[in-house]
């Protein structure tokens, strides 16, 4: 991850649970953060409500494949939120610096990035990253 400082983000891809006929929780769910040499970070909730963090590569949508499914009419589906809140303000910007947020018992709940001065905290929430 450290490979990533210095580099500007450039894209969010953000994925939401979609139930047929329902509106979509757009707060809710895993966030690819994109940077200027195609490199990636992806961070998703776990089910011991802890932060899962991959490294994700140009040209590579492997990181796709867990959430590829259908459950009871309901399915995953990926977006570009680069011009939602809170990602729009920090969009364009270098990473400066990415720092693990911890809960109690030292494991990683969260990720805490300095874009250019820029705050962008991503936690999870009931298993889930939620902005």
């Amino acid at each position: 991850m450290d490979a990533l400082i210095g580099r500007r983000l450039v894209k969010v891809v953000r994925l939401a649970w979609h139930w047929a006929d329902e509106p979509d929780d757009l707060s809710v769910g895993p966030v690819q953060l994109v940077f200027d040499d195609g490199r990636g970070l992806l961070l998703a909730g776990r089910s011991d409500w802890t932060l899962e963090l991959v490294e994700t590569y140009p040209g590579d949508d492997r990181w796709l494949a867990p959430y590829d499914y259908d459950y009871d009419g309901g399915r995953w589906l990926s977006r570009d939120a680069s011009t939602e809140p809170p990602f729009a303000s920090v969009i364009a910007r270098p990473l400066n610096e990415l720092r693990p947020i911890r809960n109690g018992v030292n494991e990683v709940i969260g990720l805490r990035l300095d874009l250019d001065g820029q705050i962008l905290t991503l936690k999870t929430w009931q298993g889930e990253v939620k902005t």
